[in-house]
């Protein structure tokens, strides 16, 4: 019985650790969705209060680096540039969590004892490392620049319209940032799908082998929006900001990974 354990252990959540060809299954999948949320709710959120930070639109302008700069260090992994266990789930989320509530702390201490705001100071911080870990990158595939461009101006101007036409009461901040965010997730995917990339995630994946590429977009629809939705029209105060935010960095990360492996691929 233990061996049989041992072995569904290694063979579903270290092997597609260890090994870059193989991907999510529901079993890991299931279980990383636990403890984000379990973390999300009972010890990311509690420890930001610790901290003293207010999730408002300064503080998320503040952070923006961060969640660019997880997707851009998971890909130095994807391009061969850097290669560690670190940069891979779950490891990376407790490596950029150690590495953003340092540099929150460290933006807190200097704004006392300076002029400048600690978002401002936390947004400098996020954006040199941000920089360093780009200096990485070299573009090499432009036609996937150009899928990808397209791709946002086409669902940015059919979202707005929409909006507009519908519900124009929905264009705002804390509606627009993370069903955005989720929408350039999919576009990244749909982009790597087209120049020879697969989709790792369970979910992704079935909307894909039933819908094709482009069934990404449909997922983030019935999914993102609706819970998105929910969370502005149910919620109130710095709880909805919060659970807005992970929303939006979530996507924000992911696609930022997907699409600096794919533009970097030679």
């Amino acid at each position: 019985m233990l061996g049989q354990i041992k072995r569904f252990l290694v063979e579903k959540f270290w092997i597609p650790v260890a090994d870059e060809s193989v991907y999510y299954n529901p079993y890991n999948t299931t279980i990383y969705a636990l403890l984000f949320g379990l973390a999300a709710l009972y010890l990311v959120y509690p420890f930001s209060k610790k901290l003293g930070i207010t999730f408002d639109r300064d503080f998320f302008k503040g952070i923006a680096p961060y969640a660019f700069l997880g997707g851009a260090v998971r890909s130095l992994k994807d391009i061969n540039a850097v290669n560690s266990f670190l940069l891979e789930t779950p490891f990376i989320y407790i490596v950029l969590f150690v590495f953003t509530v340092s540099a929150i702390k460290f933006s807190q201490i200097l704004s006392d004892r300076t002029d400048y705001s600690m978002e401002n100071i936390l947004a400098v911080t996020g954006l040199i490392p941000l920089a360093v870990s780009l200096s990485f990158y070299s573009i090499s595939n432009f036609a996937a620049v150009g899928l990808f461009l397209s791709l946002v101006l086409t669902w940015s101007l059919a979202g707005y319209a929409v909006l507009q036409l519908l519900r124009p009461d929905l264009l705002n901040y804390s509606f627009v940032v993370p069903v955005a965010a989720h929408f350039y997730d999919a576009s990244t995917t749909v982009t790597a799908l087209s120049f020879g990339g697969r989709e790792k995630h369970v979910l992704g994946q079935f909307f894909i082998d039933v819908f094709g590429p482009y069934g990404m977009f449909l997922m983030k629809g019935l999914i993102i929006v609706p819970v998105v939705y929910y969370i502005v029209e149910n919620m109130e105060g710095e709880e909805r900001n919060y659970y807005l935010f992970l929303i939006a960095l979530l996507g924000i990360a992911i696609g930022t990974r997907n699409i600096l492996s794919t533009v970097a691929l030679t």
